[in-house]
């Protein structure tokens, strides 16, 4: 977060104050704004209002799809009557009808993939706009605990790098393996498989 100046009048993420123009506020794009002393300190707190934002976003996004798909069957519609027409599909020369129809099913197709789109960015927004830094490393550590509990001394163990060996040393974040290859090393927790 960053400390501004606000220049147009808005309301604190938090309190709901009003922040009049020339005041100082918090920022952060990801979040919106907050008085000094509201903005979110907690793993949990940015997590939630990063939440609120990207939803309303995601929601314009799944509602535009929506939309697009609605068109797209339209479009297609007029296609999707004539099938098992034999004749309308192979009667030869030019005929302004079927080549109208073919284009409005080709748009039907362009629209569909465009709600595609928008639903895949929906859901990149949702995954990766509401983390918060550190999520990795605290899935990394939560994974070395559950491993602490399987592995201690002398537990065989697979690497993917490595592949088979033992542990002979336990620390913080890593084991440390006799690789039955013929080597030791370090290597983090989270790495290690059970045979």
């Amino acid at each position: 977060m960053r400390q501004i100046t606000v220049k147009y009048e808005g309301e604190c993420a938090k309190c709901g104050n009003g922040l009049e123009v020339g005041a100082s506020a918090m920022y952060e794009k990801s979040m919106g704004i907050f008085c000094p002393g509201c903005e979110p300190k907690e793993v949990e707190d940015i997590r939630y209002y990063r939440t609120i934002k990207a939803e309303k976003k995601a929601d314009r996004l799944l509602a535009r799809a929506d939309r697009l798909d609605n068109e797209a069957a339209q479009k297609a519609a007029p296609l999707e009557a004539m099938r098992g027409d034999t004749a309308f599909f192979t009667q030869p020369g030019q005929s302004p009808f079927r080549d109208r129809i073919f284009r409005s099913y080709d748009k039907a197709g362009e629209l569909a993939q465009e709600a595609r789109k928008a639903r895949e960015r929906a859901d990149g927004i949702m995954r990766y706009k509401t983390a918060v830094a550190g999520d990795a490393e605290r899935r990394r550590q939560a994974k070395r605990e559950a491993l602490d509990v399987i592995f201690g001394k002398g537990s065989r163990v697979y690497d993917p790098v490595g592949g088979e060996g033992t542990i002979i040393s336990v620390h913080k974040k890593s084991y440390r393996v006799k690789f039955d290859r013929g080597f030791t090393w370090a290597r983090d927790k989270s790495y290690v498989r059970p045979i």
